[in-house]
């Protein structure tokens, strides 16, 4: 894999960029280098496996010659979020119970480099060949070799991609409802979608992406800078409707069912769940040994102290857009209820990080401007009557988390 061994990029960021992550103005440039870090990663991860696994030399020595023929497809390729999943967990458990992914990547590679007659052997998986990025190929028996040529036809089963454009800005999304590896979240996967299903949800993702686009633009473009793919969730199995994986940059998986505000809402949520994993992944915010447990208002139990900033990242981008949608005629109510909830969980939150010893001092450059961002959010006028609501049900949980820590 020697034609993927040399660096795209550092393994780093500047204070500048992680300046801007932290206060919400990823722009593109952090966000390429978040996803050239990530990518690199993975290519390392890679690599490593190749070096100690004589069984997947072959395939990372197609994917390295399908990058010198098409580097910029197989960029994308090798961001793949399944791959990156993948190739860590193979490292750390090294083995992962089931076929192989990089196989099936270099079957990618292959078709992404117009390598249509080029045999790849691959491990089918209960009769299904996943290309990553692409689709799946139901096989039925027979060899253990594919072509790229194969990739067509009844048997070939192709991922959505939509794409959104709204004022200029276009989100380019792939639906994956048919690759089995796309199970890696701890939650059931919905079973490929009805055309009728999909069309539904095509419909919803464009209304969330006009409402982000005109109303919360910032966040809007970090999305289609980094996001860009969908899972679907099974429906009725767990009260949680969405769900990043840490190492599955750009991934987010969620109820297709969600109304198009809720959409709007939760693709903005997930996706600082990405950034902030692809941050750790460079520069440590926290120490890890810390034993302590925080309140953290939007969950029932007391969280560690990566899950605390965790959530104050998020919830923080939550609060900007709830507050940006509140000019929005048809959702002020709601957008302004949400908005002052989420904003005294916000102050708990802070007050919670500030008493943590074992930040770095990266951790609290991260947190002060976190707080700066939040901040700017307690100066937003709200009625009397919805701040105090909001205050008392937040204040309410604080106590019942409390007690949950004191029971031990």
């Amino acid at each position: 894999m020697e034609q993927l061994s040399r660096p795209w990029s550092r393994l780093q960021l500047t204070r500048s960029e992680f300046g801007r992550l932290a206060a919400g103005r990823g722009d593109t440039a952090a966000l390429h280098r978040l996803r050239c870090a990530q990518r690199n990663r993975t290519v390392l991860v890679l690599k490593n496996l190749a070096d100690r696994n004589a069984s997947l030399a072959a395939s990372a020595f197609l994917l390295g010659h399908a990058h010198d023929a098409a580097p910029t497809a197989v960029d994308v390729l090798l961001g793949h979020p399944w791959l990156a999943v993948w190739a860590v967990d193979r490292v750390r458990r090294d083995t992962v119970g089931r076929p192989d992914y990089l196989p099936f990547a270099a079957l990618a590679a292959a078709a992404l480099a117009g390598w249509s007659d080029a045999p790849v052997p691959v491990p089918p998986r209960a009769g299904l060949v996943p290309v990553p990025g692409l689709g799946v190929l139901r096989r039925s028996g027979g060899g253990q070799t594919v072509t790229p040529a194969d990739l067509t036809g009844r048997r070939w089963t192709p991922i959505r991609r939509w794409w959104f454009t709204h004022q200029s800005l276009t989100l380019d999304l792939g639906v994956d409802d048919v690759d089995p590896y796309r199970d890696c979240f701890g939650l059931p996967v919905a079973a490929r979608l009805t055309p009728q299903r999909a069309a539904g949800l095509k419909r919803s993702v464009g209304r969330a992406w006009r409402l982000l686009v005109a109303r919360a633009p910032g966040h809007a473009a970090e999305l289609a800078a980094g996001m860009s793919l969908f899972v679907p969730l099974a429906g009725g199995s767990t009260s949680r409707h969405s769900v990043t994986h840490a190492d599955g940059f750009g991934a987010f998986a969620a109820d297709p069912d969600l109304t198009p505000v809720d959409l709007a809402v939760t693709m903005v949520h997930e996706f600082q769940h990405s950034k902030l994993n692809a941050v750790l992944g460079l520069v440590r915010l926290c120490e890890p040994t810390d034993p302590g447990r925080y309140f953290a208002p939007w969950r029932p139990d007391p969280r560690p102290i990566d899950g605390l900033l965790h959530g104050t990242y998020a919830f923080t981008a939550v609060a900007e857009v709830w507050a940006a949608l509140r000019a929005h005629p048809g959702l002020a109510a709601q957008a302004t209820a949400r908005f002052a909830v989420v904003r005294a969980q916000l102050d708990w939150a802070l007050r919670e990080l500030a008493r943590a010893p074992s930040l770095t001092s990266a951790g609290r450059l991260w947190t002060d401007l976190l707080a700066e961002r939040v901040g700017r959010l307690a100066a937003v006028s709200l009625p009397v009557a919805a701040d105090a609501a909001a205050r008392r049900e937040v204040a309410e949980a604080e106590r019942a988390c409390r007690r949950t820590i004191a029971a031990g």
